[in-house]
Formats: structure tokens, sequence, C-alpha cells
């Protein structure tokens, strides 16, 4: 018995230590990081949505970018056995303020075929007309581009129009003139002009 004894006392000795032990000592979450604030950081605040300039597609196409490609269009002609082509009319719909357009319209002949070719920022669409187009032939490369003839008369044609009214102008270039058709809410205005010299020919209200 005595030989066991001094067994009894160490196992007593090392069980009082750990009750000692675990009373002491506070258990705390694995890996806690203290949460310091770092002096003078700049508090974060939630915005939203941050707007970003975005610019939208263009529609419209400029006349001389439709003249450059009216070559092109030969291709898809509806008679493409007769070789001579006639511009005999020229429409630009919906015209804005720098003479572009949204679609431009090329009236024309090919022997006994009379065609419509619209030109806008997909491409070329044929279209059979079926009518006798009565007007003197044109040369592209001779009239003065709708770019300029804007710029140049911008006070008649763009006028002092409030933005917040719709405007459409709608133009066609026929036997040597320039019509420009405005309209906006119900009063239409015609504007005329010299398709060689860009000089007004008359007003009508």
């Amino acid at each position: 018995m005595h030989l066991y004894r001094p067994f009894i006392i160490t196992v007593a000795l090392l069980f009082t230590l750990c009750l000692f032990s675990a009373c002491t000592s506070q258990p705390g979450p694995a890996n806690q990081t203290s949460q310091v604030p770092t002096p003078n950081a700049t508090p974060k605040a939630d915005v939203g949505i941050v707007p970003v300039n975005i610019t939208p597609v263009q529609n419209s196409v400029s006349f001389n970018d439709a003249k450059r490609n009216l070559k092109n269009s030969e291709a898809l002609s509806l008679n493409q056995y007769q070789n001579e082509t006639k511009v005999l009319f020229i429409q630009g719909g919906n015209v804005d303020a720098s003479g572009n357009a949204e679609r431009w319209i090329f009236g024309i002949s090919k022997g006994d075929i009379n065609e419509l070719r619209v030109y806008d920022h997909s491409g070329w669409t044929i279209i059979p007309w079926n009518y006798t187009i009565s007007a003197d032939q044109i040369d592209p490369d001779l009239i003065i581009p709708p770019a300029i003839l804007f710029e140049d008369n911008k006070y008649q044609i763009l006028g002092s129009s409030s933005p917040a009214i719709p405007v459409q102008r709608d133009l066609e270039l026929r036997n040597g003139t320039y019509t420009i058709t405005i309209t906006s809410g119900s009063t239409p205005e015609i504007l005329m002009y010299n398709a060689t010299t860009g000089a007004a020919i008359e007003n009508h209200a």
C-alpha cells in the first residue's frame, strides 16, 4: 500500500493543476482578428449604380456614304442586263441638323424598269417602282451635298424651334431643286433651294 501512495499523490496534484488552469483561462474563437478601427479611415458609402456615359447608336447616314456606295447597289438591281443607270430623284427621310438622314432613296431608271434603291444603316434595299418617273437625270457629283446645304442655310432650315417640340425634316431633290419639308405640329413649312448653287428659290409657308 505504501508503494502506491506517491503515485496517488502525483495524480491528485495533476488533477488539481488542470482544474486551476481551466478556471483561469478564457477560451476564445479560433483565428479571431481584432477589429481595431483604422485612424483617419474614409467611410464607405453605398452610392448605388454609377452612371456610365454611353454614346447611343447612330442610325443616320450621310448622303456622301450613300452616294459612295451607290455603285455597289448595281449588283442588286432588278435589271442587271441594262448598263445605263439614271438617277431621276433623291429623297432623304427624317434629316437631322447635320444633313444626315435615316434613309436615302434613289429613284432609278434602268431601261424599261424603274426601281427605288433605299440606303440606311443596314445597307441597300431594292424596291420595284412600276410608275413613270418624270424628272431630269441627276449627276450626284455635281450637286451641293445636303450637309453643306444645311450648314449654309442653318438659320432658315433649323430655325429657332423649341427642342421640346418634335420636328421632322424631309428632303427631295428633283429637276435641279432641293425641296425641304419641315413638319412641326400641324403646320408644315416648305423651303426650296437650287441644287447646284444652294441659293434659296422661294419660301412657302
